[in-house]
């Protein structure tokens, strides 16, 4: 079932303990941990109006705020840290804040490959924090014959200075991968994805 997860991961906020009450998909239920493992946790919920759940995965990270934009900024290194990923790309840089990036994902047989295009906005807040805005842009470019094109997926990043070098990361993200996965199989594996993405990302930074 790991071709589940391919096409939850890249998808792909706020609403457990203290966080603020922006979220990626209206919803009205409340988070329920799903994970809690070598520093990084996750919590899923139902989203309004979809029978697909969307996830909040946190976790904090000892590195430096630069490192971390620098990180997710870099599309084309996705590769090497968001799981199943098999091409990532900037298409377009409007100016420094404000980007449309391209992912693609092969998966095995007989599920047929995943692409997606997604707005990413950044806002630098002035309480030291940084946000990024994922919304996906299904017509901005031609559709690609071997893959099923992703038209509904919203999210974002949010990084967060906290004391003694560590960053507060929450990734969360609502994704309706398309075709006729049933909706029962992608609930089942939407946590593992997000759980390897912020697990590589910590990783990579600390290393």
């Amino acid at each position: 079932m790991k071709f589940i997860i391919a096409l939850i991961t890249p998808f792909i906020l706020f609403g457990a303990n203290s966080e603020p009450s922006n979220t990626a998909h209206p919803s009205a239920e409340e988070w329920k941990l799903a994970k809690n493992k070598n520093g990084v946790v996750v919590f899923t919920r139902q989203a309004e109006g979809s029978k697909i759940k969307e996830f909040q995965a946190i976790v904090k990270i000892k590195t430096s705020m630069a490192a971390l934009q620098k990180m997710i900024e870099n599309a084309e290194g996705y590769v090497n840290w968001q799981p199943n990923i098999s091409n990532s790309k900037t298409i377009k840089k409007i100016n420094e804040n404000e980007s449309y990036i391209y992912y693609a994902m092969d998966v095995p047989w007989p599920i047929q490959n995943r692409d997606i295009v997604v707005s990413r906005k950044k806002t630098n807040m002035k309480s030291g924090e940084v946000l990024y805005r994922l919304k996906s842009k299904p017509d901005y470019i031609d559709q690609k014959e071997k893959y099923i094109r992703i038209r509904d997926a919203h999210g974002f990043w949010k990084l967060t200075p906290q004391s003694g070098g560590l960053i507060k990361v929450v990734y969360q993200s609502y994704g309706d991968p398309a075709g006729s996965i049933p909706t029962g199989v992608i609930n089942m594996f939407i946590v593992d994805g997000p759980y390897k993405t912020m697990l590589n990302l910590k990783n990579k930074l600390e290393e």
